[in-house]
């Protein structure tokens, strides 16, 4: 099977990346190396990119890899990209995660998120539906955040109304691009809600390393109020989540599903970063500001569609365990 796969250098696409080699598929990777997370984000994508080279060349069969530095806002990279697609005989899914994250930067520069968000999709949705031998099938990832003014747990038919930021705009704008394109042109479409990620290489604008530097550095953890809550997801269990996706396509040709990842175990972030101190064996101050108003609350997903659809299953591994595991790596490139 021949895979696309968007903003495979990132924090969760080097994870998919990694099971799709580790499964055999032929994979096309696209990612454009910004450095809108700082230049420690472009350190991270290089170090994930020599990995999966390593991951591939370890292989016992040798199928198709090739990564591609390319900006689907570009018609000329639009242009490369069905080149390439073109010397494996087309593709069987795309697995788009190409995207500019995070609520805080989305407020700063919402033309970004416009542009990198909104507009890659159209032209890569715009590629794959000119072409017959690009097969209509879309993995797409967004968000959490577009849940703002719904009640807890979230549930995937609930309505949609409240935007917090221009980045869960942006999602939601590119899942009902996709759903007018299922409608029209007969794409198959699996939207993945991602609940608060974290993990491994984390990306550094996230709150999972910034609490982790900032321990580190013995500097002071902020928290935007004393009683926010995540649904912390486990990268490795949100990249097997998005990889399970692939088997709904075999079957079927008519879906369109919405579907959240996440752990359904809502944790107070002060519990978080508690537990980070126990990790790391050490300690700092903690200050309690007032909630952000760009900020949710508390999120939580209730995951019975994810269970069902894609036997996903959060294991028996603790949030402890994950953490210790993030610990390991991110201390490399902090201390």
């Amino acid at each position: 099977m021949n895979v696309l796969l968007t903003g495979g250098l990132g924090f969760i696409g080097f994870f998919v990346a990694k099971y799709l080699l580790e499964k055999g598929y032929n994979l096309i990777l696209v990612d454009n190396i910004n450095n809108y997370a700082g230049k420690i984000n472009v350190i991270f994508k290089n170090e994930r990119l020599k990995e999966l080279q390593k991951i591939y060349n370890n292989t016992k069969k040798k199928n198709y890899f090739n990564f591609l530095k390319l900006d689907l806002t570009k018609d000329k990279d639009i242009l490369v990209l069905e080149q390439e697609i073109k010397k494996i005989s087309g593709i069987d899914i795309t697995i788009h995660l190409a995207a500019y994250a995070g609520v805080k930067y989305s407020l700063k520069y919402p033309e970004k998120y416009i542009k990198n968000n909104i507009i890659a999709t159209q032209k890569l949705l715009n590629l794959v539906n000119k072409k017959d031998f690009i097969s209509k099938n879309i993995i797409f990832s967004s968000t959490s955040s577009v849940y703002d003014g719904n009640p807890l747990p979230f549930k995937e038919e609930n309505c949609i109304t409240n935007f917090l930021s221009p980045y869960s705009y942006t999602k939601f704008c590119c899942e009902n691009i996709l759903k007018t394109y299922h409608k029209i042109y007969n794409f198959n479409v699996v939207i993945l809600r991602y609940f608060t990620v974290f993990g491994p290489y984390n990306r550094p604008d996230m709150a999972t390393f910034k609490f982790f530097y900032n321990l580190l550095k013995s500097k002071p953890i902020y928290i935007n109020g004393k009683d926010i809550s995540r649904d912390w997801t486990y990268v490795e269990n949100t990249a097997i989540a998005t990889t399970n996706a692939i088997n709904l396509f075999k079957n079927n040709n008519n879906i369109f599903e919405i579907i959240n990842i996440g752990s359904d175990n809502p944790i107070k972030v002060i519990d978080y970063v508690n537990l980070i101190f126990k990790v790391a064996n050490k300690e700092t101050k903690i200050v309690i500001k007032d909630y952000n108003p760009y900020e949710m609350k508390s999120t939580w997903a209730d995951i019975t569609k994810a269970k069902k659809l894609l036997n996903y299953n959060v294991d028996n591994n603790t949030l402890e365990y994950y953490l210790k595991k993030t610990f390991e790596n991110l201390k490399k490139y902090i201390l």
